[in-house]
């Protein structure tokens, strides 16, 4: 595969800024490997002059385009969200119309049409029938998706494939691309041009994972333990930024099993009112979330309110923006659900990158949550690898059994095979019935996208999962390439050893990198104890008690777990303003929580810990008691 690199000027954050970028791209078909998520490439393409398809693996990714500020009424959806009742017939003419009327001598619009993979056939011979194939640029998004839906979304991902065959100028386009192994070894991709866009440190950002193995626990049990965490405390995660305590009252949960999300919500009494559940948009999901009172929910637009609990499978996440002001993110990885373990080196920076408001403290947070327990020796590995082999070779069998029989018999036995592959999603063989919409044939072919899927299924839980070691390894290779700041990334690099030993580099770092402080507030990677001997005692206090945690505790012990809370509390009230009791409650059981004080937070509580005065306001219409900082 023949790649080629582009480099991003430095202080350049969306291609959009960045000038000529599109007459370094090859001519025809080629990857584009964006290497972040959120850069604005279907942005790009959307807003350019040249007529394009945009090819989306999601509706809620079609939905959240279409309806955006920047696109609403500028662009053609094949089929709305929503809309299962349009024959396939009107929705061809209502393309065509669009096309005309785009291309009328009155109109200054470019040609726009966003279309699911599996609606991309009646768009394609919409196309023909005008005479306009040649046209257009399709420009297929989030393609990674093309292979990971292959084994169980059946036919529609080959189908697409061999659609994008009669075209001569597709891109593919993804943050994570399938790895270059893959690529090469099917015949439609070896071969087409690969350009990756590097760039600069301070266009990208770093983000903060915090891995936990299940252990003994279920992800039902572990999500009820953070929810049960919320309800108690008021928040799902804290952490300090610029000296002071910010708050998550918002989480997104990615769980892709829609039956454990349902479950989840049954065991902790959610309700629509407060819970979004976004998932495939198809029947059977829609029948299972209307009989628990639910339906399948939608992301957001900027600037609309967000729920406390948001739920995200898999087959909806890739593409989809959030623009929540403090959501914190868990993420679930199931690797006992066949060819659905969670790819880390795919997954894990698309789903990083949903998060997409900039004041969202907790935008490159997360935590996320595993299980190893899988045993790949040599056996195992060999009987995989023979079970793939003949279901390869049984597949090819089928296929020139198929071609050798008349025409009246390949009906017949298309129909046989077109049964098998609807019900057993490519689990005993590989052979795929295709309609060739643009020729007005049905064809039989290899599913290369489904073979190579349930390699790559295989090979993600032996690289990525097999000890917490190796997940540790998989997640920062995935995240090496975000950096906020190169100094931040040697520090932590250097931020190892016993306690003394970090608790002595974190001094030194910030002596010698003051304006670096707010950022490592930020950090998860260091304790939060750390943080307050630092901000309690200071550095030159620290190196006085060599660094060592039991000379600080006695020290912080003799100041009075009263004052540092004291210290605390002032740190989080502004002078001035109003706090309702449910407000300071909240606040003060941070505080509690962060400084080690083993009480329930009382509003009350306030009056000894800082000046201020009992009061009403009144808040949206209601009188509100609370308390005024002096």
């Amino acid at each position: 595969m023949k790649k080629t690199e582009i480099l991003i000027p430095d202080g350049i954050f969306h291609l959009s800024d960045c000038e000529n970028i599109q007459s370094q791209f090859p001519q025809g078909s080629f990857i584009l490997d964006k290497t972040i998520t959120g850069c604005g490439a279907t942005t790009m393409f959307l807003s350019d002059d040249t007529p394009t398809i945009l090819c989306c693996a999601r509706l809620e990714l079609m939905h959240c385009k279409a309806n955006s500020p920047r696109f609403i009424g500028k662009v053609h959806e094949f089929r709305k969200f929503g809309d299962r009742s349009s024959p396939v017939i009107d929705l061809i003419n209502s393309t065509k119309a669009y096309i005309g009327r785009c291309n009328s001598p009155f109109s200054t619009q470019t040609e726009k049409i966003l279309v699911s993979y599996d609606s991309f056939k009646h768009v394609a011979q919409a196309l023909a029938e005008s005479k306009m194939l040649d046209r257009f640029r399709v420009v297929v998004d989030e393609m990674q998706t093309m292979f990971t839906d292959s084994s169980f979304k059946g036919v529609v991902e080959i189908e697409f494939l061999e659609a994008l065959r009669q075209m001569n100028n597709v891109v593919f386009v993804s943050a994570t691309p399938y790895i270059e192994y893959y690529l090469d070894a099917m015949g439609y991709f070896n071969g087409l041009p690969y350009v990756e866009l590097v760039w600069p440190p301070s266009s990208i950002h770093c983000s903060n994972i915090e891995m936990k193995p299940y252990l003994k626990q279920s992800p039902r049990t572990t999500a009820k333990k953070i929810i049960d965490g919320y309800r108690a405390s008021g928040y799902f995660m804290n952490k300090m930024v610029g000296g002071k305590m910010v708050y998550s009252d918002e989480a997104v949960f990615y769980i892709n099993d829609v039956s454990l999300i349902l479950d989840i919500a049954k065991d902790n009494a959610l309700t629509p009112l407060d819970t979004n559940i976004i998932c495939a948009v198809n029947e059977d999901n829609r029948k299972r979330l209307k009989n628990k009172g639910f339906e399948i929910g939608h992301a957001p637009q900027e600037g609309k309110p967000h729920k406390t609990f948001t739920f995200v499978t898999k087959c909806a996440f890739e593409g989809v923006d959030f623009y929540s002001p403090c959501a914190y993110t868990y993420i679930f990885s199931n690797i006992n659900i066949d060819n659905l373990a969670l790819d880390i080196s795919l997954d894990l920076p698309q789903i990083m990158g949903r998060q997409r408001l900039g004041s969202n403290l907790f935008r490159y947070d997360a935590t996320f949550y595993y299980k190893t327990m899988m045993d790949f020796d040599e056996k195992n590995e060999l009987a995989f690898r023979n079970k793939i082999q003949n279901k390869a070779n049984l597949s090819k069998g089928l296929i020139e059994n198929y071609n050798k029989c008349d025409e009246a018999i390949r009906f017949g036995l298309g129909d046989v095979y077109r049964s098998s592959q609807q019900k057993d999603k490519f689990s005993k063989n590989y052979v795929a019935v295709i309609d060739d919409t643009i020729r007005g044939s049905q064809r039989v072919v290899f599913n290369e996208l489904a073979m190579f899927n349930e390699i790559r299924a295989w090979d993600i839980q032996k690289s990525q999962y097999a000890n917490g070691c190796q997940v540790m390894r998989s997640i920062e290779d995935s995240t090496k390439s975000i950096s906020d700041d190169p100094r931040i990334q040697l520090f932590l690099k250097s931020f190892i050893g016993s306690f003394e030993n970090k608790m002595e580099i974190y001094c030194q770092f910030l002596n010698e990198c003051p304006d670096c402080k707010e950022l490592l507030e930020w950090l998860p990677q260091i304790p939060s104890e750390m943080k307050i001997y630092y901000n309690t005692l200071g550095p030159d206090r620290l190196r006085s008690l060599s660094y060592k945690e039991a000379n600080i505790r006695k020290e912080i012990d003799s100041i009075g777990l009263h004052e540092i809370t004291k210290q605390e509390v002032a740190a989080q009230f502004v002078q001035g303003q109003f706090y309702t009791l449910k407000d300071v409650k909240h606040i003060l059981q941070c505080v509690y929580s962060k400084v080690g004080v083993r009480e329930t937070a009382k509003a009350s509580d306030l009056k000894g810990l800082i000046a201020c005065n009992e009061t009403q306001r009144t808040i949206d219409g209601h009188r509100e008691n609370g308390y005024v900082i002096l």
